[in-house]
């Protein structure tokens, strides 16, 4: 009966069924035609060889842009509320805040958030730098659009003095376009305030 049994066991393995096997043994046919291909002696997989395309990582850029953002407010916030809140034990830290200003705590934020996020490709970086940049310059439209929320944000007094800058950068973007360019609706000067530069702002 065990004489059987083997019997048909090696018949198996002699017919290439026992393929697994020889594997994990290291002998058979199979084992001689992975020596020969290590040794180049043998044809490889069609697949072998054959360049993979990169493809772009949309969510992971995505998320990289996001955090570009997070870091620009979480900079900006910090260092607007500890230059300008009340005393207190963290005091010892302002004049390093004050130093470093609303950048340089948006870059430190993005530093610790490129380390803790583990992204080190050149897309993600390039994506979490466009982010912070591209905030940096909708800022002050976007504080124009939701004053209220940025008063509560920061103060009021930030909240009105991003309402001009965003009047100001219209302004540039005004001057560069064909005649008959005109600013959006609402971007005038109210009465009696001007800004320190001739921009050729309506008057309203």
């Amino acid at each position: 009966m065990a004489d059987t049994a083997f019997e048909e066991r090696l018949a198996r393995i002699n017919s290439g069924q026992g393929f697994v096997a020889e594997g994990l043994l290291g002998n058979g046919d199979l084992n001689t035609i992975r020596k020969r291909q290590e040794k180049g002696r043998a044809p490889t997989p069609a697949t072998m060889g054959v360049p993979v395309k990169k493809r772009l990582p949309v969510k992971r850029v995505l998320i990289a842009a996001l955090l570009g953002v997070v870091s620009f407010f979480g900079g900006s916030l910090g260092a607007f509320h500890a230059t300008n809140s009340v005393p207190s034990e963290f005091d010892q830290y302002r004049p390093l805040v004050e130093a470093l200003g609303p950048v340089g705590m948006s870059g430190l934020l993005a530093m610790l958030l490129l380390y803790i996020s583990g992204f080190r490709s050149m897309w993600l970086v390039g994506a979490m730098v466009l982010g912070f940049f591209a905030t940096h310059y909708a800022e002050p439209h976007m504080a124009q659009t939701a004053p209220v929320l940025w008063s509560q944000m920061y103060s009021p007094e930030h909240a009105d003095a991003l309402k001009f800058k965003a009047i100001a950068q219209s302004a540039q973007i005004n001057a560069v376009m064909p005649a008959g360019f005109a600013l959006p609706t609402g971007l005038s000067l109210p009465e009696g305030v001007s800004l320190p530069v001739d921009l050729g702002l309506p008057s309203g």
